[in-house]
């Protein structure tokens, strides 16, 4: 895989979380109105930052809703542009997303997740890569996605390691019992088998810690680890509905198979 296409299969698989994060908003503007959680009054009494009052009323207008559907529009439009390509050139197309979503995140703490920030940072980078324009800056980019796959893999599993309630076993079915992402059948039936959840949950542990081992070159673990984050974040869409999750950390997979097995 060369760098051009290993760049292409990044920012075309993580368009599409982009473009489905974006659509969820708009087929759910509610989750961004003023009386939600996420709404922009909440995420203004919370910032820990101070304006001068021009720039505070320019921020105002454009993270008040509705005008925040603005920003949604363009960061989908973006995206889609990204994955299917465009006459548009591919630095703005990238920093319409970088900055639109850097805007939701400053908009509000909450609501957003590990595939958001990922994302987030994915598009800022390539961004600047883009802007640079240069065959170094490139490769740059992929290995600091490859190795920001690696700190995300590795914080999760260090994260759950330390929690006594994953290494206890009670992680999954209690996940899986939630109303938000839970699944009515299947958490009982976790819930009801403690061994095999506690197993489960040492597996993911392990296997989100374990995967640096891609660093090492060899061809058949590098695809190895891959398959099992791959089919993992699977699981995940399926029974959590994370539909952003598979996108977001699979982004990452062309930079890793680029900077390890070329």
């Amino acid at each position: 895989m060369n760098a051009d296409l290993a760049v292409r299969l990044t920012l075309a698989i993580g368009g599409v979380g982009v473009a489905i994060s974006s659509w969820e908003y708009l087929t759910r503007p509610a989750l961004l109105a003023d009386h939600a959680i996420a709404g922009w009054p909440v995420g203004r009494s919370c910032r820990p930052w101070r304006l001068s009052r021009r720039a505070d009323r320019a921020v105002d207008l454009v993270l008040r809703y509705p005008n925040v559907l603005v920003l949604v529009t363009l960061r989908l439009a973006a995206a889609l542009a990204i994955v299917i390509g465009s006459p548009v050139p591919a630095a703005v197309c990238l920093g319409v997303v970088a900055a639109t979503s850097l805007l939701l995140a400053v908009r509000s703490p909450y609501g957003s997740d590990g595939a958001d920030q990922l994302s987030m940072i994915i598009f800022v980078a390539a961004f600047c890569a883009a802007v640079i324009g240069t065959g170094a800056s490139r490769h740059v980019f992929l290995w600091f996605v490859a190795a920001q796959a690696c700190c995300a893999y590795v914080a999760a599993g260090l994260a759950k390691l330390i929690s006594p309630v994953w290494r206890g076993g009670s992680a999954l079915g209690g996940i899986l019992g939630t109303r938000t992402y839970g699944h009515r059948r299947l958490g009982p039936v976790v819930a009801s088998h403690p061994r095999a959840a506690k197993l489960a949950g040492w597996w993911v542990i392990a296997l989100e810690c374990a995967f640096p081992l891609v660093l090492l070159g060899e061809p058949r673990v590098t695809y190895a680890v891959l398959a099992l984050t791959l089919a993992m974040h699977l699981g995940i869409l399926v029974l959590m509905r994370l539909n952003t999750f598979l996108w977001a950390f699979a982004a990452t997979y062309p930079s890793v198979i680029y900077c390890t097995l070329r």
